[in-house]
């Protein structure tokens, strides 16, 4: 007596399932033009080449290549920027060593703010509640006179109030207001000290 399982090829355990159909994913579209992605070959080779041999002229590099840069910025040797477009910086800007740019989205620097030794800076990310994942390019500004400290993170959509400092390794997720110290990850601000306080009362 033949089994209902051996009756049902769907059920049936040695079924060979190469001719059943999977779903496919649907395919990643590229947020870049075709125009993009060449001038994005072309900095990271041509740009990236001149960068080093021309330390002199960086911040005329950044322009060549779309970027917006104040007067007196300084550039270490090895500062990664990704779109180089999509920076606009003011006047006396110091970008240390290994700072990162991730510049997928627009990234704004006041006048005189100071990034030191791996810093990094993240214009993008993606949207989570889609099944693809696409990448998004959320802004990050920061005002003027902004310190941004050792091996610190500030994360996408961003604004730091002018003259926010940012502690060493800590990473920043929401804006801040001006005048403000942030440490921790996530970055909380840091009170000032009682005495600090009570002199800037007496000062007013």
């Amino acid at each position: 007596m033949v089994s209902d399982t051996e009756n049902n090829p769907t059920t049936h355990p040695n079924l060979h399932t190469d001719s059943v159909q999977t779903e496919q994913a649907p395919k990643r579209r590229s947020v870049w033009t075709t125009k993009q992605k060449a001038v994005r070959v072309l900095w990271s080779t041509l740009g990236r080449t001149l960068w080093i041999v021309c330390p002199g002229a960086r911040s005329s590099i950044l322009r060549l290549f779309g970027g917006k840069v104040g007067k007196r910025c300084v550039f270490a040797r090895n500062v990664d920027i990704a779109i180089p477009w999509n920076i606009t910086m003011g006047d006396d800007v110091f970008v240390g060593e290994d700072t990162i740019l991730y510049s997928l989205g627009m990234i704004t620097i006041g006048d005189g703010c100071v990034f030191d030794t791996k810093a990094h800076l993240c214009a993008g990310t993606h949207d989570m509640t889609d099944p693809l994942f696409p990448l998004t390019r959320p802004p990050i500004t920061l005002g003027q006179g902004c310190f941004v400290g050792f091996d610190a993170y500030i994360g996408p959509e961003v604004v730091l109030g002018d003259r926010t400092k940012v502690h060493p390794r800590s990473s920043v997720y929401r804006s801040t207001e001006p005048d403000t110290v942030w440490r921790g990850n996530p970055a909380k601000q840091v009170e000032p000290e009682s005495g600090q306080a009570q002199g800037q009362e007496g000062a007013a």
